[in-house]
């Protein structure tokens, strides 16, 4: 399953860190001169994403396809100047800045500049599209708050997996699985049951709304929360060693 490219390749952005000479507090001058600048609005947050349309245009500039993708995962803006991305692809961070004509820039002042327009920002939202050859991404995020964590406490049975892989490009690959068993979690204990395989141990979540296994052990390992209601829950870990992405979904146990 092919993801598109939405942001930078990962090595290169490691380099991009280390050649731009942005610093933050230019970048944060550069954000308050622009026209982005709003003194009651937070920029600086967890952004979790949403939604990206993808247009393609012909030679006449017409659109001739438009496909919807879902990515997981988030955008952090952080008020020193930097960001990180989270998500099917390899994980990568850099610098931001607000050029003079209004555009917010991903490791502005290096090689592998991107530029976005800000189609929309508030406290609670932000937009942004920016034009690679022939496609236009729009790609929608919304403000992350950690999710009400009671929820989690119940016994969660197995409905599928999908394992991705990725590189630098993105996903280039997936199947599904539909494991038998269940995932239980009580108050600072859980036990997992999978094709007959049996772990129980301590369970946290961290300040990064992250649920967290066995934490302190050898076999600590960490989950993004990427979706929890009352009937189902959905988590996600990538094992950054073997560039795999392992889906997880569950609904409640009847």
């Amino acid at each position: 399953m092919k993801k598109p490219n939405i942001f930078v390749l990962a090595f290169t952005l490691l380099a991009a860190v280390f050649n731009s000479c942005v610093k933050p507090q230019e970048a944060i001058d550069d954000l308050k001169q622009s026209c982005l600048y709003d003194d009651k609005t937070d920029y600086f947050k967890k952004w979790a994403n949403t939604v990206t349309t993808i247009d393609s245009v012909d030679a006449s500039g017409s659109i001739v396809n438009t496909q919807t993708t879902y990515p997981i995962g988030y955008f952090w803006i952080n008020a020193d100047g930097t960001y990180k991305v989270l998500s099917n692809e390899a994980p990568r961070s850099g610098v931001w800045d607000v050029t003079t004509d209004c555009k917010f820039a991903l490791d502005a002042n290096s090689p592998m500049v991107k530029q976005f327009e800000v189609i929309s920002l508030t406290t609670d939202s932000l937009i942004i599209r920016r034009k690679e050859g022939p496609k236009t991404y729009t790609q929608h995020y919304v403000a992350f708050n950690c999710f009400d964590l009671d929820k989690m406490l119940k016994q969660w049975d197995n409905t599928e997996t999908e394992i991705q892989y990725y590189n630098e490009n993105g996903s280039y690959s997936s199947y599904i699985i539909h494991p038998a068993g269940y995932f239980t979690l009580s108050t600072n204990t859980y036990e997992r049951f999978s094709d007959g395989d049996f772990l129980a141990g301590n369970w946290k979540v961290d300040n990064e709304c992250r649920l967290v296994l066995d934490p302190g052990t050898n076999l600590e390992r960490s989950f993004e929360i990427q979706k929890l209601t009352n009937d189902s829950l959905v988590i996600w870990r990538k094992d950054l060693v073997n560039r795999t992405n392992y889906l997880q979904k569950y609904i409640k146990h009847q």
